[in-house]
C-alpha cells in the first residue's frame, strides 16, 4: 500500500494503524489540501448555478441507408445538373416585354434532347421589335406601334426566339380592321412555313354577326401550295372583331381554336421544326395585342415531376394552350 499524499510505501507497522498515510503529518497535510479544494469547488458550483447553460442536443443516431442509396443520390445529382436551368439561363426581372430574355435562349435551344428546360415566353409589344425578324432583312419595316401595348401587322415577321422549336402552343389576341389576320408556324425562314388566316367574308352589323372563314396553306420554297378554306361557325366569330386564337402544334397535327371553340384541325408532314410569325397581305389590316408561345413538357420532365415529387412549376415551362 502507498501513501495517498507522498505515494511512498507504507510500512508494515504503520499499516496496522493507518492504511492510507505513511505518517500522521501526511494525514494532516492531506486533510488541509482536501478541505481547501472542497471549499473552492463549493464556491465555483455556487457561481456556476447563475450561469446560462446552453443545452447540448443529444447525439442523433446516424440514419441507415440501403445499399442502393448512393447510386440513387448520384443519379439525382446528375439529373439536377442536366435539367435544371443554368445560372445564365434563369429568367430575371428586367424591363422587357417577355421572359426570359433572348440573350439566354440562344445556346439552350440548340442543345439536343433532353433539353435544360422548356420555353415559355410572351410578347406584349410594350418595348421594341428587336426580336422579330423581317422577311426583307429590315430594309422595309411595315409594322407600326398601335398604342402602348399593340402593333399593327405588316409583311411577314418571324419571332426569333421560337425559330428552333418543334412542338409548342401558340396563343395570341388580334383585332381585324380590314379583311384578315394571318400567322405562320413551323417557319424556318420567310420561304418555308405553314400559314393560317382568319378572313372576314361579311362584316357584322347591328343585327347580324360577321361571317368568317379560316384559310390555311403551305409556303414551300417561296411557293404557296395546298390552300384550303373552311367556314368558321358563327358562334366562334366575335362581333367586335377581337379574336383570341390558340393553336396546338404537335408532330404532324395542328389544331386551331377561336374564342374558345375548335375551328380547324389538320395534318401535314413537310416541316418538322420552326417558329411563329405574323403577316398581313395587301389590302388586309390587323392589330396584334399580345402573343405567347410555350413548349409542352417532354416525357422525361413529366417522369421527374412524378418520381421525385417535384411540382411542375419548378421547371421553366408552364404548359398552356390547346388541350
Amino acid at each position: 500500500m502507498r501513501c495517498l499524499h507522498c505515494s511512498q510505501q507504507i510500512g508494515t507497522l504503520r499499516s496496522l494503524v493507518d492504511k492510507q498515510f505513511c505518517c500522521k503529518d501526511h494525514r494532516v497535510r492531506a486533510q488541509q489540501i482536501y478541505s481547501a479544494r472542497a471549499s473552492r469547488d463549493s464556491h465555483e458550483d455556487f457561481e456556476e448555478s447563475w450561469a446560462v447553460h446552453v443545452a447540448t442536443p443529444p447525439a442523433r443516431k446516424p440514419a441507415s441507408f440501403g445499399p442502393g442509396t448512393g447510386i440513387a443520390l448520384a443519379v439525382l445529382a446528375t439529373l439536377l445538373v442536366l435539367f435544371l436551368p443554368s445560372g445564365d439561363g434563369v429568367p430575371r426581372a428586367q424591363p422587357k416585354s417577355y421572359l426570359p430574355s433572348t440573350g439566354s435562349l440562344g445556346s439552350g435551344f440548340s442543345l439536343p434532347t433532353p433539353s435544360r428546360g422548356s420555353l415559355s415566353i410572351r410578347e406584349d409589344f410594350r418595348m421594341d421589335m428587336r426580336d422579330w425578324q423581317g422577311a426583307l432583312g429590315g430594309l422595309r419595316d411595315e409594322w407600326q406601334k398601335a398604342g402602348e401595348a399593340a402593333v399593327r401587322i405588316g409583311s411577314l415577321k418571324l419571332w426569333k426566339p421560337t425559330l428552333s422549336l418543334s412542338d409548342y402552343n401558340l396563343a395570341f389576341e388580334a383585332q381585324i380592321q380590314n379583311k384578315a389576320v394571318g400567322w405562320a408556324f413551323r417557319a424556318s425562314d420567310a420561304k418555308n412555313y405553314y400559314a393560317t388566316k382568319i378572313a372576314i367574308t361579311r362584316p357584322g352589323t347591328r343585327t347580324t354577326l360577321p361571317r368568317a372563314e379560316i384559310i390555311r396553306y403551305v409556303v414551300e420554297n417561296g411557293r404557296q401550295v395546298a390552300r384550303s378554306a373552311l367556314p368558321i361557325p358563327l358562334s366562334a366569330v366575335d362581333d367586335n372583331s377581337t379574336y383570341e386564337v390558340k393553336m396546338g402544334v404537335r408532330g404532324s397535327k395542328f389544331t386551331t381554336m377561336l374564342n374558345g371553340q375548335m375551328v380547324d384541325q389538320w395534318a401535314d408532314t413537310r416541316f418538322q421544326r420552326g417558329g411563329v410569325g405574323f403577316f398581313s397581305d395587301p389590302g388586309e389590316k390587323a392589330t396584334l395585342n399580345w402573343v405567347s408561345v410555350s413548349e409542352k413538357e417532354n416525357v422525361l420532365q413529366r417522369f421527374l415531376s412524378f418520381a421525385f415529387l417535384v411540382h411542375p412549376t419548378a421547371w421553366p415551362v408552364a404548359a398552356q394552350g390547346v388541350q
